[in-house]
């Protein structure tokens, strides 16, 4: 029996974006429909263990929070968990982060949808979708059942590959230039750790003489993410270039970088002070992606203008993460924003320029390469996904939108804008 589910907002992908996506749709009065094909909801920070949120606060010892809202929301309850949600700046960047056990964002996800009005699906895949000339009228979806329709008057892609752009036929940009893209990483989660802050200059130390002694490891860099008195941590070292997102790249990627995590265990095992006896918990489960499809705008952020930490009147989110680019093995680079400045994201990088009712949120928003290296975090990525949410409510099936009443409606829900 063919299953039809009608609503007014459909989100796909149940990230930071997209359940911030959701959520403010829901807010703003619109019947909302949330897509997800993993058994659960948070994206990058359950499914691939990347546990800092990155992008929440301004760099600098003096930081400020840049992203409130539904962002904010899940920050004080991590707090309620015991995270500590006002860290103190990195000693090897400099940049500040929260770090969080993943469990806790799982559990926090759930009871947010629950309390929410949105209708939310686990364990459903998305494979088709029908664009009629540029308006988005449903998309298809497969669970262990079958398939069922989504229709919708407006649609946001929070998939994080900007999978439903893609599938309606509309073409979206990858990689730089030349394209290339950022390197891919599979985070591991390490146990009997010592009670320490472990810093990147000695990762770096003992990767080195690793390497020289013929373990194969191929990053050189990296960061071990705990707190300073934990005895766990999650390691997203493991990196590699993903250059497709077919099933046989994907399958060949996550193979290499499961070995690559044993060859890391035994390079930490043999020359980290202290790292004796660490044993590895889990792996992935999916490879962590930085940077993939990207949808074209009405109006694109480029990496040259936002280190000049420029404001603007049709900003709907703030972004204050340094861009960070994973292209080698041996260096990470940072092109730093200035200390507690932020630039602005206009509401046209979130507007899919060729479709009528379709938003982006997340890493797939309208920039370029550079850029990306900023907004593609989580914490940029609840503001970002708020904004599209709000304003798929606010517009349906309208090509035209207003942005003093997203705005405006952004503020009323708690966001920095």
């Amino acid at each position: 029996m063919q299953r039809n589910i009608e609503c007014d907002v459909a989100v796909l992908g149940g990230g930071a974006a997209g359940i911030s996506a959701a959520i403010a749709a829901s807010r703003a009065g619109a019947n909302t429909v949330l897509i997800e094909r993993n058994p659960y909801f948070g994206g990058q920070a359950t499914n691939s263990q990347v546990t800092a949120y990155c992008g929440f606060f301004t760099r600098g010892e003096n930081y400020d929070q840049v992203v409130e809202g539904i962002g904010g929301e899940v920050l004080k309850r991590l707090e309620k968990y015991g995270t500590n949600i006002h860290p103190r700046p990195s000693k090897s960047t400099g940049n500040v982060s929260v770090s969080f056990n993943p469990e806790h964002i799982k559990i926090i996800m759930d009871q947010m949808l629950e309390e929410s009005s949105v209708k939310y699906f686990l364990h459903a895949q998305m494979y088709e979708v029908v664009n009629n000339n540029g308006m988005i009228e449903e998309i298809k979806c497969t669970d262990d059942e079958g398939t069922f329709t989504v229709r919708a008057k407006a649609f946001v892609d929070a998939s994080g590959n900007a999978n439903l752009v893609h599938f309606a036929g509309i073409k979206t940009n990858w990689g730089d230039e030349n394209g290339n893209v950022q390197q891919s990483s599979l985070p591991f989660r390490i146990d009997n750790l010592p009670a320490k802050e472990i810093l990147k200059p000695d990762i770096e130390a003992a990767l080195k003489k690793a390497k020289e002694a013929g373990i194969p490891i191929k990053k050189e860099t990296g960061l071990i993410i705990k707190a300073p008195d934990a005895n766990y941590g999650y390691c997203t070292i493991p990196s590699t270039i993903v250059p497709a997102l077919d099933a046989e790249t994907l399958t060949k990627t996550e193979i290499e970088l499961r070995s690559q995590v044993h060859s890391y265990v035994e390079a930490f095992t043999k020359y980290m002070d202290g790292f004796q006896n660490i044993v590895i918990s889990s792996s992935g489960p999916a490879v962590g992606i930085r940077e993939a499809r990207r949808i074209i705008g009405e109006k694109m952020l480029k990496g040259e203008e936002i280190i000049m930490a420029p404001k603007s009147d049709d900003s709907i989110a703030r972004g204050a993460w340094s861009p960070e680019m994973h292209k080698s093995n041996t260096d990470i680079k940072y092109t730093h924003i200035p200390d507690n400045e932020y630039f602005s994201i206009p509401l046209g990088c979130l507007k899919v320029k060729d479709a009528i009712n379709l938003w982006a949120a997340g890493r797939t928003i309208s920039t370029d390469s550079l850029a990306l290296g900023s907004v593609r975090v989580m914490g940029t990525g609840f503001a970002t996904g708020q904004a599209a949410g709000v304003a798929a409510a606010l517009t349906l099936n309208n090509e035209h939108y207003d942005v003093k009443q997203v705005q405006n409606e952004l503020l009323k829900q708690g966001a920095l804008i």
